[in-house]
């Protein structure tokens, strides 16, 4: 089987003809006629179902194409990054992270791949986890990290790196600082402020209230920063979470443990996510550095679950 062949028959199937198909990839009808039937009598199996000048995807068809489309990108790409590497021409991996998280990590990811290649830029998004997802899945970019709230992704590479502990931080004004820890009840009336782009505070917001039981008003901030100076402000308590067991006293902002009602603190587990199918040295590179990265906390901080 040729890759001439898959990509004559994935042209069939996206142009819906052989005429137009042959038009669009200047060669001649009769020339993607001969090698799609050569394809269908090397694999033993039918693949379209021709009625006259039309023509239907029979379930085997319908199967080649969609991993056949696949494969022909992963090709196209593995050639584009080929060329760039020989030329020494800028490559970009694309990615993406939460915009809660605080620490160095991701940052230190970020420059330490660069470091290894300096013909290649990372662009970075911030965005919250279904904002992420959907840049994941879409296309958009490359890897994500972010923590795990659903069903792990049956099509991607869902690799653990730690497990982040909670806390909320409140001004050092405000009256939750005076407790060593907090439950979620002891929240009931209070403002929680999040941090989530506009078209995601619905969704935040029934996360925050629904799932994880906040009985509390909400706010919004864009980043963490602006976040920190809505607490500054003594009103708005803000969620975090962090990989390490430790809180932060200062003369402005408390970090506070959130426990549940056993005593125990909340967690919740992080990963890198990357699609299989669009899998290349590089996204697997920048993985393994983010679990190197976090791996080298002290806190007794767990990665034993798999997303």
């Amino acid at each position: 089987m040729l890759l001439k062949q898959m990509r004559y028959f994935c042209a069939v199937v996206d142009a819906g003809g052989f005429t137009r198909a042959a038009d669009e990839i200047y060669v001649s009808q009769s020339a993607i006629s001969q090698q799609v039937g050569a394809l269908e009598k090397e694999l033993g199996v039918q693949l379209l179902n021709r009625k006259g000048r039309s023509f239907t995807l029979t379930a085997a068809g319908e199967h080649f194409y969609r991993r056949a489309s696949r494969i022909l990108d992963e090709v196209d790409a593995l050639q584009r990054e080929t060329i760039d590497l020989a030329h020494g021409e800028t490559s970009v991996l694309r990615f993406g992270y939460l915009n809660r998280y605080d620490g160095w990590e991701v940052a230190g990811a970020v420059a330490a791949f660069v470091r290894r290649h300096p013909h290649m830029t990372v662009e970075s998004f911030a965005g919250s986890h279904d904002t992420l997802r959907e840049l994941l899945t879409s296309g958009q970019v490359d890897l994500t990290f972010s923590d795990r709230r659903r069903t792990l992704h049956a099509e991607a590479v869902n690799l653990p790196l730690f497990m982040g502990y909670d806390y909320i931080e409140v001004s050092e004004a405000s009256p939750l600082a005076r407790h060593e820890t907090v439950t979620v009840a002891d929240l009931n009336g209070q403002t929680g402020i999040l941090i989530a782009a506009p078209d995601q505070e619905d969704v935040e917001r029934t996360f925050f209230q629904d799932t994880m039981g906040f009985h509390c008003d909400v706010v919004f901030a864009r980043t963490i920063e602006e976040a920190r100076m809505m607490v500054a402000g003594g009103r708005n308590f803000l969620p975090i979470e962090t990989r390490s067991q430790e809180k932060r006293s200062g003369f402005i902002i408390r970090r506070i443990p959130l426990n549940d009602v056993n005593g125990d603190q909340l967690r919740h587990e992080y990963y890198a996510f990357w699609l299989r199918e669009r899998t290349n040295p590089y996204i697997e590179e920048f993985g393994t550095i983010l679990q190197e990265l976090f791996s080298q906390s002290n806190s007794p901080a767990s990665s034993d679950h798999t997303d």
